[in-house]
């Protein structure tokens, strides 16, 4: 006589959808517009010391001036590795080799403090060119004794 066979369990995405009780579909509900909101380039470094950024990976012009910069290429050591325990937060999976590519970008990382610095700069040279171009401009005119003024942020003349 031949023993029964336990019963074969099929892998889960294999398994037909059971109904959900009232509570368990307000948890998903609540799980899917969460995710549903969540943008596809949504990319955190779970170390508050690194800062990521996504760079189009097919323009060698954008990569170089990234790895000048400072950016290396983020890659997770354990691709395999749940959610929870990745290095980066993102709404996508790493791929195989550990890195992060969502359509023509790819993702890169950097020391924050360099990455601040970088913003703080752009950001000062960007106020920069705004007041040269304004004095600029009212150098030319005086040299041409034509009149300026100025006005505050409520429309008033200043000066």
């Amino acid at each position: 006589m031949t023993e029964p066979k336990p019963p074969v369990s099929m892998p889960e995405e294999f398994q037909e959808p059971r109904t959900l009780t009232p509570e368990e579909r307000v948890l998903r509900y609540e799980e899917l517009r969460r995710r549903s909101a969540m943008s596809r380039i949504f990319a955190e470094a779970r170390n508050p010391a690194i800062a990521v950024r996504w760079v189009r990976k097919d323009d060698p012009n954008d990569l170089a001036l990234h790895e000048w910069w400072g950016f290396v290429i983020a890659k997770e050591p354990n691709p395999k590795a749940p959610k929870e325990k990745r290095r980066f937060n993102t709404a996508i999976p790493p791929r195989e080799d550990g890195t992060y590519v969502c359509g023509d970008v790819i993702l890169m990382e950097i020391a924050k403090d360099d990455y601040d610095f970088y913003l703080n700069q752009n950001r000062a040279m960007a106020n920069s060119m705004i007041s040269d171009g304004q004095k600029a401009f009212r150098d030319e005119a005086e040299k041409l004794e034509v009149a300026t003024f100025m006005r505050d942020k409520t429309g008033r003349h200043v000066g």
